[in-house]
């Protein structure tokens, strides 16, 4: 929380300029550094585009909805039929069901990845397995995680800081320790 507040800090002490917003189809949007959003260029061509829309690329960069411009751009904007739309769906709903694995089991989440065609989470749970049986609950917390609407926020941070957030849990430290530079 402390990082996101001194990133969100960062953005908002950032003097907006205005830019230009170049569309696949070489229409070009006005828009302001730091300020608009992708979404917000989606919602100015349609509600029904914004609503429809995973993720954007920046430049050729996937970008978040949410996160603003910092200059001049090329946008295309996702939906769930691009496969790189596909892609940030999965991840996004291997993160609202690892949540739901944790209210349901406690236990330390250890990978959940998106894989072709889907996603999926492990879990380590001492003395305890997940069953079918289990699945209903875990698909009815999923649902409650939905409609609570919480946001996707990302943030960069250093090494340091993810081995601290999380110290409580050998498998994402472990991951962290080995793929994070």
């Amino acid at each position: 929380d402390t990082l996101k507040k001194s990133y969100d800090e960062f953005v908002q002490n950032q003097t907006p300029q205005n830019i230009a917003i170049t569309l696949p189809d070489g229409k070009v949007v006005e828009a302001q550094s730091w300020r608009t959003t992708p979404y917000e260029v989606a919602r100015g061509i349609s509600q029904g585009l914004a609503d429809n829309t995973v993720v954007a690329k920046v430049n050729g960069e996937l970008w978040d909805l949410d996160r603003p411009f910092e200059g001049d751009a090329e946008l295309k904007l996702l939906k769930f039929d691009d496969p790189e739309g596909q892609y940030v769906f999965w991840h996004s709903s291997a993160h609202i069901l690892g949540e739901a694995m944790e209210r349901h089991y406690g236990g330390c989440l250890c990978y959940g990845p998106p894989v072709e065609n889907g996603f999926y989470y492990d879990m380590h749970l001492e003395g305890r397995q997940v069953s079918p049986n289990d699945f209903p609950q875990i698909e009815d917390i999923s649902k409650k995680i939905v409609k609570e609407k919480q946001p996707f926020e990302r943030l960069e941070m250093k090494k340091e800081d993810l081995l601290k957030m999380f110290e409580y849990n050998e498998f994402k430290k472990r991951i962290l320790n080995e793929k994070v530079t």
